[in-house]
């Protein structure tokens, strides 16, 4: 049976990638198609390796074989489901982890001696079921030993969390297809810049030299018309993003709020990846004042609390999330915009004490995107609450970031204001200090 799910997932991005889904014949139909396949019923009732394997053949084949002209009508009403349903779902997920600290009763798998209660328990339905559901990755174990069964539960948990946060990147043209296309505009820009064709034949060290021409930036050869092929990539990656941040306010919420979520789950490779999602949302919509709480509250937040809690997990993306925190930072308070994925100084507008002049990049994401002209004083307010840290020195920071924008410089300041809460709260933990993974490193 789990088989003969998977063909039938598979199916469906057969369809997709077909584009036999979005042809005029079966326009009739899809409403009836929807209500199955998006049914938020059906998508509830989903184990968590089902639905990973719903995102990796579905999902992610339908935001890249869409015609762009058919978003409204064939991906949000979609979209809207598995947004608003994947949030739900990831959060119930990692609950029990995050309040925990550890491994806890609710995370156990459900073994052949708890059916029964478990059988009683869906019967009765509600929030308490699908709680209890998701809390243990929907994974039945049987009689298998518990510390299988715990692995078992652990890796259909985290599976579903990367398998969102890849779908996400290559819909966003962080990875695949679509993030060669601006490798390769980056690499021609390049060129222009220095006056060196050669640059375009140039391939990487570990790719062997078997043909002359033009060369993709991962080394394999570039099509006969990749000028026209990637010109229409472009299109469909700008449109994707617009689509997803600025059309449809139910998508858009879900999606930003759940990257916000994620970035806070103890998995090291869904946080990185969620860090590159997160600038990317930055890029797109922090100049909306609509989103301001959501990115300077929530998300901003998160960020903060995990950098400054030193938790075992993060050892390795500091400086990655560090990055994010500037970004923020930057953009909603300060009137400074980046360059693509957080990179470069930060470019300082004028302001005439009240409001900031918008970037001239504003509706070109890929270029940096825009600012919140109106600075707001939420992240502000996040640093001030932080143990050992009061308004004057939140001021002070402000005043080297606006002195030394660049990157370097800024995060090296941010992190010193960070460091300082921390050392606060790991004083007030001496006699309390957190067990297991989600200990200080």
């Amino acid at each position: 049976f789990n088989e003969l799910r998977h063909t039938c997932i598979q199916l469906l991005g057969l369809i997709c990638a077909q584009r036999a889904l979005f042809s005029p014949e079966i326009s009739s139909m899809y409403p009836r198609f929807v209500s199955v396949i998006a049914n938020p019923d059906y998508l509830k009732a989903m184990e968590h390796r089902h639905l990973s394997q719903y995102i990796k053949q579905f999902v992610e084949y339908i935001h890249l074989c869409c015609p762009s002209t058919l978003y409204q009508s064939h991906v949000a009403p979609i979209a809207t489901q598995f947004f608003k349903h994947m949030e739900y779902r990831l959060k119930c997920s990692w609950s029990p982890i995050l309040n925990a600290g550890t491994s806890s009763d609710s995370t156990k798998p459900l073994t052949t001696d708890q059916c029964n209660a478990a059988a009683d328990l869906a019967l009765r339905g509600g929030e308490e079921w699908y709680i209890s559901y998701y809390s243990r990755a929907g994974a039945y174990v049987g009689e298998l030993e518990a510390v299988l069964g715990e692995a078992v539960v652990e890796k259909n948990r985290v599976e579903l969390s990367r398998s969102y946060s890849d779908m996400l990147q290559t819909s966003l043209a962080l990875k695949g297809d679509w993030n060669l296309v601006l490798a390769n505009i980056a690499r021609e820009e390049q060129a222009l810049k220095k006056n060196d064709s050669n640059i375009l034949e140039t391939r990487p060290a570990s790719k062997i030299k078997n043909s002359s021409g033009p060369v993709n930036a991962n080394g394999s050869k570039r099509s006969k018309f990749y000028k026209a092929i990637e010109a229409r990539k472009l299109v469909r990656i700008k449109k994707l993003s617009h689509f997803l941040f600025l059309e449809n306010e139910t998508i858009a919420g879900y999606l930003v709020l759940s990257i916000a979520e994620c970035l806070g789950y103890p998995d090291a490779y869904t946080c990185r990846r969620c860090i590159a999602i997160a600038h990317k949302i930055l890029e797109n919509v922090a100049w909306v004042d609509r989103y301001t709480q959501l990115l300077g509250q929530q998300m901003f937040s998160n960020a903060i609390r995990v950098t400054v809690a030193e938790q075992k997990w993060m050892v390795g993306i500091e400086w990655d999330m560090i990055n994010l925190i500037r970004d923020m930072y930057c953009r909603l308070v300060l009137g400074q915009y980046l360059q693509a994925g957080g990179q470069g100084s930060g470019m300082q507008q004028n302001s005439d004490g009240t409001r900031f002049e918008q970037s001239k990049s504003v509706d070109k994401p890929l270029q940096g995107g825009g600012i919140l002209c109106v600075p707001s004083d939420l992240p502000r307010q996040v640093f001030a609450s932080l143990s050992g840290i009061n308004p004057e020195m939140v001021i002070e920071m402000e005043r080297k970031l606006r002195e030394n924008r660049s990157a370097k410089d800024q995060k090296e300041i941010i992190r010193d204001l960070l460091h300082t809460a921390a050392e606060c709260i790991k004083e007030s933990e001496i006699n309390n200090e957190q067990a297991g993974v989600l200990g200080r490193a």
